[in-house]
């Protein structure tokens, strides 16, 4: 015991060092850790955001078209009450035609 009260400041400095080196290692494997951590989390970010552009590049594009989609619709729409309009027309003469020939039907009593 007395070596140890002798030599108390040298024993004291080597202890010192021993647990900072012990925590400088402990920091340091946390630190390649987390850094490991952050480069995976990263790759993930990047392959994320490349989709997120890719998905922008096709709704702008899909935007880009809609003026065209949209005449394109209105010729459409225009085009199907024009046939609409002359549905009507033929189905009210099928059904001016209809009544005139069952119109002698109501002689015969049906």
């Amino acid at each position: 015991m007395d070596y140890v009260v002798d030599n108390a400041v040298p024993l004291s400095a080597i202890l010192l060092g021993v647990l900072v080196l012990g925590g400088l290692i402990v920091l340091g494997l946390a630190a390649l850790s987390a850094w490991r951590v952050v480069r995976r989390a990263q790759k993930r970010v990047g392959v994320a955001a490349a989709e997120l552009a890719a998905e922008s590049d096709r709704l702008q594009a899909s935007l880009a078209a809609l003026p065209d989609r949209q005449a394109e619709l209105q010729a459409a729409v225009a085009s199907l009450s024009a046939r609409a309009a002359a549905l009507g027309v033929l189905a009210g003469s099928a059904g001016r035609a209809a009544d005139v020939l069952r119109a002698p039907l109501r002689f015969i009593g049906r």
